[in-house]
């Protein structure tokens, strides 16, 4: 497999995006700079077609973030706030919910927000591991 290092931030940002701009997001898999066809001017929508150097960052459907949301409740020992957190996420909104409802809780907000990241790392790696590529283990963040 070939090795990749990543600057992980925007990565990770824009398969979170769900704000259903067109503007599509690639990975250059030969420097790891991400790079987008519709912001830079020196890479077209011909030069991301061919998929041998440019790598798409598709974001995580809805399905995906609801099932690390749920699987992170499953993590935690309080009785009390897996209950409440279960509970906001089978509300009408469920991500807006369970953002309110842990918002609630500081010590938790930030480790869901740390799960969340390693869990969007593991399904990048997976992702890039499925087209022969191998992620660094020193990724590199802002």
């Amino acid at each position: 497999m070939k090795k990749i290092t990543l600057l992980l931030d925007p990565i990770l940002f824009y398969m979170e995006d769900t704000s259903g701009f067109a503007v599509t997001h690639y990975i250059d898999l030969t420097t790891g700079d991400v790079v987008s066809p519709d912001l830079d001017d020196d890479i077209s929508d011909e030069d991301v077609k061919d998929g041998k150097r440019y790598f798409f960052i598709s974001p995580i459907g809805s399905h995906e973030g609801y099932g690390i949301m749920k699987d992170f409740v499953g993590t935690i020992e309080s009785e009390e706030i897996q209950n409440r957190l279960y509970e906001a996420l089978e509300r009408r909104k469920p991500f807006r919910s369970f953002k309110n409802a842990i918002s609630e809780y500081p010590d938790m907000d930030k480790l869901f927000y740390e799960y969340k990241g390693n869990r969007l790392i593991n399904i990048l790696k997976e992702r890039l591991a499925g087209i022969g590529y191998e992620v660094e283990e020193d990724l590199k963040h802002f």
